[in-house]
């Protein structure tokens, strides 16, 4: 099973519209509340433990939240800080085609169905 772009036939595609549905919906709800708000969410024994406490946990997702976009794109320049990484890694030692890579299409989409407005600069076909 792979993944198709929205209005391409496919026979043996998986549809992916409920779960990115579901993401955009989750990372916009994480963009329109605070860090404690999130917090608040999780189970207890994730935000407080013998490794961080809650007010920790909500101090380092404070300063961290910026990761999660509000729309779920992939941003421009995404794919390649994230090719660069695997390189520097050694995990690829090939060219790639990133358009092949990523597409925004069904955030895109799932950012319509859920009536939010995209926000993110989206990484073209070049990344």
């Amino acid at each position: 099973m792979y993944a198709r772009a929205p209005g391409e036939r496919c026979v043996d595609c998986l549809e992916p519209t409920a779960s990115v549905d579901a993401l955009v919906a989750t990372m916009h709800w994480i963009n329109t509340h605070s860090a404690a708000d999130i917090a608040d969410k999780l189970p207890a024994s994730y935000v407080s433990n013998q490794l961080v406490t809650k007010a920790d946990y909500i101090a380092a997702l404070t300063e961290d939240k910026g990761q999660f976009l509000p729309d779920g794109l992939m941003p421009a320049g995404g794919p390649k800080t994230s090719l660069a990484t695997e390189q520097l890694v050694g995990n690829v030692k090939s060219s790639v085609n990133l358009s092949k890579t990523f597409t925004n299409d069904f955030a895109i989409q799932a950012n319509k169905t859920e009536g939010f407005k995209t926000t993110t600069t989206p990484a073209g076909p070049n990344g």
